[in-house]
């Protein structure tokens, strides 16, 4: 509490719809070995400043989330309750259930989960700099040019001193808050521009440039180089590496399903030049990206008539060969399978086995997990099956 009087609470902002992020849901993208959100959550748990904390997922991740919240064992969440169309929406819905603790919190902190390296000093720096106006935002200066555009045409280049990239933790006293939702009914990016709108004084606190938002799969691999550097892991690319790999597949009436090496009973296949293995081709785009030895196009071309069917372990193997040659060894994998149909969780630990056998890892390196589209789009449809893996290689 401030002075020891006012209750502080957090409503983390796990809504999203990760549109940006190819089928994948960032907020439970792992990062370290536990989904993004968790990271954030961990930081206003362990904040001697904050009282309760208030998560908002999405329709769809809400179970999973509480799940995840349970395991994990947080005494200061005090509500999970599902988000709306709107970011502006989600926040709303967090207000009303902190609305109903016995000690309704005077200032709340709003905090985008996606955003995994917030620390205390954010919080404790939004908390001291709201205190003059009821509502700070952090944010950091700007290091590039900025023009502003009509068309294709640059009209003006503002002067970048004066202006600041914002980021969250956002910081507002309730009544401030709660007023600008009431006022406030059109689309905003954020809760300091419905203050703003509603006539008050927004002010600006450091931020961290590794404070960065987790948006599209290429924000993955920096993330990853932060968490490593913040943990104590060697981060010099010259040492270790990422790679980024998607695929998808349409799905043919005949089975059996091969999907990560595995023979999977169902009465589709997936098409493709090879044997359509969704899963091994986008391991496999990972590793060459990972390396700089190009992609599975370029490496194995559907042109190749020798390659008309073939085994896609055997693909993966030549380019473990090759990433081997180039002086890198497989590290870790991290796999996403993007399924409606068939279900899959039951051969989850056989997939993991075969692919930690070609890729030559024990099976503690190899995680595969499965979701859906919850019915939404081609997959959601059972038309077809995609994958999105991160690979992590370091020098032999």
């Amino acid at each position: 509490m401030i002075n020891g009087s006012e209750p502080v609470a957090a409503i983390l902002l796990a809504a999203g719809s990760s549109s940006r992020m190819q089928g994948v849901d960032k907020q439970f993208l792992e990062l370290g070995g536990q989904p993004v959100f968790l990271h954030s959550l961990q930081v206003f748990e362990a904040s001697e400043a904050v009282d309760h904390v208030c998560i908002v997922f999405s329709e769809s991740n809400l179970e999973a989330g509480q799940k995840a919240v349970k395991a994990a064992g947080h005494s200061k969440v005090s509500a999970m309750v599902a988000g709306g169309a709107r970011r502006q929406d989600s926040v709303r819905r967090g207000i009303e259930a902190l609305s109903g603790l016995s000690a309704p919190p005077q200032w709340l902190i709003v905090h985008d989960a996606a955003r995994p390296f917030v620390d205390e000093s954010m919080i404790i720096s939004g908390l001291e700099a709201a205190q003059t106006s009821g509502a700070a935002v952090t944010a950091v200066s700007l290091k590039d040019t900025v023009k502003e555009v009509e068309g294709s045409a640059v009209v003006a280049t503002p002067d970048r001193d004066g202006l600041r990239v914002i980021q969250t933790p956002q910081v507002f006293r309730a009544s401030t808050l709660i007023e600008a939702h009431e006022a406030v009914s059109d689309d905003v990016t954020d809760d300091a521009s419905m203050v703003e709108i509603n006539g008050g004084s927004v002010v600006v606190f450091p931020g961290s440039y590794d404070n960065i938002k987790i948006t599209t799969p290429e924000d993955v691999p920096l993330a990853e180089l932060i968490y490593a550097r913040r943990s104590g892991q060697p981060t010099d690319p010259a040492v270790r590496r990422w790679g980024i790999g998607f695929d998808g597949h349409q799905l043919t009436v005949g089975g059996p399903l091969l999907l990560g090496g595995v023979e999977i009973e169902f009465d589709s296949h997936l098409e493709g030049h090879s044997d359509g293995d969704v899963l091994l081709h986008t391991v496999n785009s990972a590793l060459l990206g990972a390396a700089g030895l190009g992609d599975m196009g370029s490496n194995f071309p559907s042109s190749d008539p020798s390659l008309e069917g073939i085994d896609s372990a055997e693909l993966l193997a030549i380019s473990i060969d090759k990433v081997r040659a180039a002086g890198w060894v497989a590290e870790h994998l991290d796999a996403t399978i993007i399924a409606q149909r068939p279900r899959l969780s039951g051969y989850v630990e056989s997939i993991s086995a075969r692919i930690a056998q070609v890729v030559g890892l024990g099976t503690d390196a190899v995680n595969i997990k499965v979701t859906s589209t919850d019915h939404v789009g081609a997959i959601g449809e059972g038309l077809g099956i995609a994958a999105q893996a991160i690979a992590t290689i370091r020098r032999s």
